[in-house]
């Protein structure tokens, strides 16, 4: 063993005084991360703020903190800034209330309700295909982080709730672009911590209010009456109890909304739009998927239809490789454990990064180089397990990854068979890390009908 290994802790940057790399990694997370991994290796040890924290890069290490010792490590106190967001649901509670809540839960993600949610998706896709319809006539410029944001919006509520007029769904929509971007926007911030009472932070607490008081008025209305059949609300009321547990609580359930509202747009949206910006940046593979989405039909694809387009799932597949949207993950050992060597005390902070273990050289050569192939099934058998994990993995799975994955196909061919999306040359897009991995500052995109409406 080398002599760096035998050490107890981990080589990394220093830092300064009190706030160590702190001021480092604010100012460009992505690039600070990736720039230590690749000068420090495997394991890097650095102090951030008041944490001891601990970079895991190599799918061995993923596979040990989310699946081998996954009950060694907590979710909840790295939580904190985004608290606001989850509540006391799924996503941040830990123990026998984790386990307890999951078996709750599970069943409304099951298969059995992809079908109806995917006739959301169909129906929110063909209202947003018609309204490009002048545009592309016009041609005029679309910006499709905020298209795929609306979209993406537009569904996970109506999936939630079912038909929601759209005043109400508009409301809704933007105080969740108020409360997310606040916390987006505080999750680097050296005073993110504190409360103080800014006009944003009050332009949040609004929103979040607003939030609040809509899935309440839903939750309530829900336990006096049957909700919407084939809803997420409904199966979340009704599946724990079919499964002969117990039921959510008005606040559980409050709580789980709230999540799936968050979680179920932000992500789809950041990722959507880095599928529109790599295809448009690779017009070979665009070609293939639009071919592809055509060949099914004149009708916009079902579930049932989505095992046919492998070549638009690979694609899916390698962008989330390139981008994922939740780009880092932490947890916190809740025991000292040892990994790769080092010891990793209880208390600190474990940083776990999609982005930099999808580019781990000796698992994906060329790793900034797009290549769906690396997806099909012979290139994939020979890859470790935690190489990929777009929606993280062990016990704690992101429980409507398979929703999330639907959506996407959905959409991508439905939009393929109308519309051929090009950035606009020139246009300079960088990956911001934020509470998702999104392209900054904007895509924007002219679109040319491919067939006759």
């Amino acid at each position: 063993m080398s002599v760096a290994a035998s050490r107890r802790v981990p080589p990394g940057p220093t830092g300064y005084p009190l706030v160590g790399v702190f001021p480092k990694a604010r100012r460009d997370p992505l690039r600070f991360f990736e720039d230590s991994a690749r000068r420090y290796g495997d394991v890097v040890s650095m102090r951030l703020g008041a944490h001891h924290v601990y970079l895991l890069c190599h799918p061995d290490h993923v596979k040990h903190v989310l699946q081998d010792h996954a009950h060694v490590y907590a979710k909840g106190p790295p939580a904190t800034r985004v608290r606001a967001l989850f509540g006391d649901s799924l996503t941040v509670v830990d123990g026998d209330r984790w386990r307890r809540r999951r078996r709750q839960v599970q069943p409304a993600f099951q298969p059995g309700h992809h079908t109806q949610f995917a006739a959301v998706v169909h129906r929110a896709t063909a209202e947003m295909l018609e309204r490009w319809r002048p545009l592309a006539e016009r041609g005029v410029v679309v910006e499709m982080v905020g298209e795929m944001r609306r979209l993406t919006q537009t569904i996970i509520i109506r999936a939630c709730f079912g038909e929601i007029r759209p005043a109400e769904v508009e409301t809704l929509s933007e105080a969740l672009d108020v409360a997310v971007g606040h916390v987006d926007r505080q999750l680097w911030s050296a005073l993110g911590w504190l409360e103080i009472p800014t006009p944003a932070g009050i332009h949040h607490r609004r929103a979040l209010g607003a939030i609040d008081t809509f899935l309440s008025a839903k939750v309530s209305a829900a336990h006096r009456s049957t909700p919407p059949p084939g809803t997420i609300l409904a199966a979340l009321l009704a599946s724990p109890v079919a499964a002969g547990g117990e039921p959510l609580s008005e606040a559980e359930l409050h709580d789980e909304l709230k999540t799936v509202l968050v979680a179920g747009y932000t992500t789809s949206a950041s990722a959507l739009a880095w599928i529109w910006y790599v295809l448009s940046e690779h017009p070979d593979a665009r070609k293939l998927l639009e071919e592809e989405c055509r060949a099914a039909g004149s009708h916009a694809p079902g579930v049932d239809a989505l095992p046919r387009l492998g070549y638009t799932r690979r694609v899916i597949e390698e962008v989330l490789r390139l981008y994922p949207p939740t780009w880092l993950t932490a947890r916190t050992p809740v025991e000292d454990d040892t990994i790769g060597g080092y010891t990793i005390p209880v208390g600190s902070l474990v940083l776990l990064s999609p982005y930099l273990t999808h580019r781990h050289p000796d698992v994906w050569p060329a790793p900034e180089r797009f290549d769906s192939d690396r997806f099909t099934s012979a290139r994939a058998a020979f890859r470790p397990a935690f190489a990929y994990f777009p929606f993280g993995g062990g016990p704690r799975r992101c429980i409507g990854g398979a929703l999330a994955t639907i959506e996407m196909q959905l959409i991508v061919s439905a939009v393929a068979q109308r519309y051929q999306l090009t950035v606009l040359p020139g246009t300079r897009i960088v990956p911001i890390a934020g509470l998702t991995l999104r392209p900054s500052p904007s895509v924007p995109t002219r679109l040319q009908g491919t067939r006759a409406d």
